[in-house]
């Protein structure tokens, strides 16, 4: 059940609050706790099922796991590693047959010369943030670092439906204690702040990253693999997509942290605004921050990290980043993606090892131009398409190429929308004016593609690149100061829920990006 769905925003929720919120104040604590895990499941079913029993298989296996890593924390017995490798091995098991069973038997048949079947399984709704969140959860209690849980706990950690779907990671430590201190006294402010910010998510989704997928759509169509593209008309795609990814998957966590937030749990920032990053190390502190702290803590220092020299740190960050990518989808573009930022951060240290300062203006253009040109890799269809995308944007290709002209051509014929603008205005629009042999009518130009295009590419600039984010919105300093009740709150979100309204009426909500990983 996508969280922007009319399911979801008028029956779903507002059905779940109010529960909560009636059960606590009647004093059925643990019952609302409860209450909450049975919605969850419920969430985590809707589309089919199958997801839900998945969960609940998963969450009793790691919490049986965990009960005998338990029994002797922060102090192993001889069966305490192999338990932790049981745990982690089945949960990684269970990601790799239903996420990457194709792409294993795909490969294995071009590199054997073989012709298996290709084993396509129906992909569960979460199983990436599950599997990290419940390997995090293992590797914690093994460590010592987690107190015993009981179950109710447990499940609701593993299955409170705003983060399942695609994040943030949460562990042990920043959810379960928050149960008995904070649900217990949702207050009003709460409700707002976290209307709020569910508000900002919608508009983000909604306004922004669906209508910037129908300028950056085209530019993945189905013959891209066959054309070339001019760098104008590249970048101009790739720019759209670069902005409709942050205002997916920000307006997700604006919306699940919303959420979580109507139910007086604080979940961990995911974003903080990573396009303004002055350099990739920089950007991976800002960009899917829970993610980037998991594959630290779980993977990069448990290699090495950077206690073993230069030489080490560079191989322990490229596995860190390839296996980023690959867990960000079966295909060897999300690798090149993730190796891609691992030279990326190879680079940054080796600059940083000069001590030789950047201007943070240079910084900043030489990381999103970089990230940007990623960002081909991580959409395209295959490795094919992926470079013919990037010779585009490096101008390889040249500037232009007939398919733009073709779009220039369109001043030359009367929009559609003219008549339906000037029965509004009152006034005709039609009006010409003839250069040699062209005949354009000036007022194409306000309705065409490649102007809504622009003034798309510049209104989500400003928003991404200039404006305080959510956090910053939601929680402003102590000198600044406002209720999230305040009138000019009230106004601002007004118009965000009716241009969301508007959205809604002319366009097809699609799923979040970070869906399908």
């Amino acid at each position: 059940m996508p969280l922007h769905s009319i399911d979801f925003v008028v029956f779903f929720l507002p059905l779940a609050v109010a529960l909560h919120f009636l059960l606590n104040r009647a004093g059925y604590f643990r019952l609302a706790v409860m209450a909450l895990v049975g919605l969850s499941l419920v969430f985590c079913g809707w589309r089919n099922l199958t997801d839900a029993e998945l969960l609940a298989g998963s969450i009793g296996f790691n919490f049986l796991i965990g009960l005998f890593l338990h029994r002797n924390p922060g102090q192993p017995g001889p069966r305490q590693p192999l338990l932790l490798a049981l745990g982690i091995t089945a949960n990684l098991s269970l990601l790799g047959y239903f996420k990457y069973s194709a792409f294993l038997t795909e490969n294995l048949n071009t590199l054997l010369h073989t012709s298996y079947p290709l084993l396509t399984p129906y992909l569960p709704i979460g199983i990436s943030f599950l599997a990290f969140q419940q390997i995090a959860y293992l590797v914690d209690v093994y460590r010592g670092q987690v107190q015993a849980i009981n179950f109710l706990d447990y499940c609701f950690l593993c299955s409170f439906f705003p983060k399942f779907v695609a994040g943030p990671i949460v562990r042990h430590g920043e959810l379960v204690p928050q149960i008995a201190q904070h649900m217990r006294t949702v207050s009003l402010e709460d409700l707002a702040t976290g209307a709020t910010r569910f508000i900002i998510g919608l508009f983000k989704k909604i306004v922004l990253a669906d209508t910037l997928a129908g300028f950056a759509n085209p530019l993945f169509a189905a013959d891209i693999g066959t054309r070339d593209l001019g760098m104008v008309e590249a970048w101009g795609g790739i720019l759209a997509y670069t902005f409709q990814l942050y205002f997916d998957f920000s307006g997700y966590t604006d919306m699940a942290l919303g959420i979580a937030q109507l139910f007086g749990v604080s979940l961990p920032e995911n974003f903080n605004s990573p396009y303004k990053a002055t350099s990739i190390i920089d950007f991976w502190k800002r960009w899917h921050m829970t993610l980037s702290r998991f594959l630290r803590d779980y993977l990069y220092i448990p290699l090495g990290g950077n206690r073993k020299g230069a030489a080490r740190q560079q191989v322990n960050l490229l596995i860190t980043m390839g296996l980023c990518g690959l867990w960000h989808g079966a295909s060897w573009t999300f690798v090149v993606w993730g190796a891609l930022h691992g030279v990326y951060l190879l680079i940054n240290h080796a600059w940083r090892r000069l001590t030789i300062r950047c201007p943070a203006r240079i910084g900043w253009i030489l990381t999103f131009l970089s990230v940007a040109i990623g960002w081909a890799w991580f959409r395209a269809e295959n490795i094919s398409t992926a470079l013919r995308l990037t010779a585009s944007l490096c101008g390889i290709n040249g500037l232009w190429t007939d398919s733009f002209r073709g779009m220039l051509r369109y001043l030359e014929l009367p929009a559609p929308q003219l008549d339906t603008v000037a029965q509004f205005l009152g006034h005709d629009l039609g009006f010409v004016i003839s250069v040699g042999h062209w005949t354009i009518y000036p007022a194409n130009l306000l309705l065409s593609t490649p102007a809504l295009h622009t003034c798309w590419l510049i209104v989500a600039g400003v928003i991404a690149l200039r404006l305080p984010n959510a956090a910053e919105w939601i929680r402003p300093t102590p000198q600044t100061a406002e209720s999230p009740l305040s009138l000019r709150r009230a106004l601002v979100v007004g118009v965000l829920l009716f241009s969301v309204w508007l959205a809604s009426i002319s366009s097809q909500a699609s799923n979040f990006i970070y869906e399908n990983f």
